[in-house]
């Protein structure tokens, strides 16, 4: 089974460690408008920009959302065999048919600011999708192992 595209195993570890941080910076950025001061730049006034100042934690955060969330997603198994690889792709199949309906209910339920909201949060679903199914598929079949 070709497994070459598979991250190592230790960037997994990785992910778990930086996705709390992340999401919690995220979470404080979005609804309680925290900003590092440190990730304010000031533009002057150019070809392409007027003269402003941007804070780019916002950006920092979904970067670090989107890598952990990969690296989570995408790094091998302790062990990687035949079966765990069917896993992971009946867990991706899934995850694309959830997306899929999510954006359909959600395209029906949001208008205006409200969709690009939904948006913003749909843009994590199918890595959250997937990883919830997979590590839940993978735990259930270690225990019923265990059990037998």
């Amino acid at each position: 089974m070709l497994t070459k595209i598979l991250l190592p195993h230790r960037y997994q570890l990785l992910g778990w460690m930086f996705i709390l941080p992340f999401a919690a910076l995220l979470f404080a950025n979005n609804y309680f408008d925290f900003n590092f001061a440190w990730l304010e730049l000031e533009f002057r006034e150019g070809a392409l920009f007027e003269d402003s100042k941007e804070n780019f934690t916002n950006e920092l955060a979904l970067m670090g959302v989107f890598i952990s969330l990969f690296l989570i997603a995408f790094s091998r198994e302790k062990e990687e065999d035949e079966y765990i690889q069917k896993i992971r792709l009946d867990s991706l199949l899934i995850a694309c048919y959830a997306n899929t309906f999510i954006l359909i209910i959600g395209t029906l339920i949001f208008y205006g600011f409200g969709y690009l909201e939904f948006m913003g949060y749909n843009m994590f679903t199918i890595q959250l999708i997937f990883i919830a199914r997979f590590r839940w598929v993978l735990n259930r079949d270690r225990k019923s192992l265990k059990l037998a």
